[in-house]
């Protein structure tokens, strides 16, 4: 190869390079690309804008109504619930006590307190009804026996405090120390369940500081049991009751059963069976 040629093909490679284009990375493509940036902020603004705006237009139109919602009165109060032991009026009165806001601003939880601390109310049930009533369900408590002369033992054994308790006359009378009350309740019932099978009705039942039981019977019938024993005593009871007192049991007075092998009878004065017994003796 001659130093023409290879001095030929230099020259060529040279002219070449010259007429290679160079690519571009700025200039006016970087102007479009700014241009596209801000016509999006522009529109991205306009719609926050109109956004703002609509917001705050549907606000003043209703911000009247929602005014009168929130304001809105109470308008009527009901009350159900059985009213044995408290009235309906009293209901209402610890009711109208605590209605001091708007429909929507009651404090349904004071108000549940308030009627929760009348004696006789077991529980209370609130709730609002759309658009501007009340509804209050009341349960009471449930008297099992009255308690001395100032209260009652609910069903679960609690004693319950009251001013007066002349509507729960018809119920026994349990007596003894205020921290024995549920103890005082179950001796009740067992002896109940145990008397009641022969007819004989529990209307008093007393446990003394010596921790010594007496209960009184339908009739007027009072019955000595003791301190011990309590059940076994009057299970021997019922069965000098079947076998010797059933047919005369209305010349009965009085029974002690704290005897170890037998139980003391009392008569009445003019009894006709105390007599045939008298003479059978």
């Amino acid at each position: 190869m001659n130093d023409s040629s290879v001095n030929g093909r230099r020259r060529s490679k040279r002219a070449e390079g010259l007429n290679t284009k160079v690519p571009s990375y700025g200039g006016a493509r970087l102007g479009d690309n700014n241009n596209d940036n801000a016509g999006r902020w522009s529109r991205r603004l306009v719609g926050l804008v109109l956004i703002v705006g609509a917001l705050g237009l549907a606000l003043y139109f209703v911000a009247e109504p929602v005014a009168e919602l929130v304001d809105r009165p109470l308008a009527s109060v009901m009350v159900e619930g059985d009213f044995h032991y408290i009235s309906k009026e009293r209901a209402m009165a610890l009711i109208s006590a605590e209605i001091n806001e708007d429909f929507l601003q009651l404090d349904l939880m004071r108000m549940k307190t308030a009627l929760e601390s009348e004696p006789w109310v077991e529980h209370a049930a609130l709730a609002r009804r759309w658009p501007d009533a009340l509804e209050v369900r009341i349960t009471e408590e449930q008297p099992i026996a009255r308690w001395g002369t100032d209260g009652f033992l609910n069903q679960r054994g609690e004693l319950v405090q009251v001013d007066n308790i002349d509507a729960l006359a018809a119920l026994p009378l349990l007596q003894g120390n205020a921290a024995d009350a549920s103890k005082i309740m179950q001796q009740y019932q067992d002896l109940s369940q145990l008397l009641r099978s022969r007819g004989l009705d529990v209307i008093e039942l007393k446990c003394d500081s010596k921790k010594s039981w007496r209960l009184m019977l339908k009739g007027d019938v009072e019955v000595a049991i003791g301190r011990d024993q309590v059940m076994e005593k009057m299970r021997r009871f019922m069965t000098v009751y079947d076998q010797h007192l059933s047919e005369v049991w209305q010349d009965v007075t009085a029974i002690d059963v704290r005897y170890t092998n037998g139980v003391a009878v009392q008569w009445s004065p003019d009894s006709e069976a105390k007599k045939n017994y008298i003479k059978s003796m």
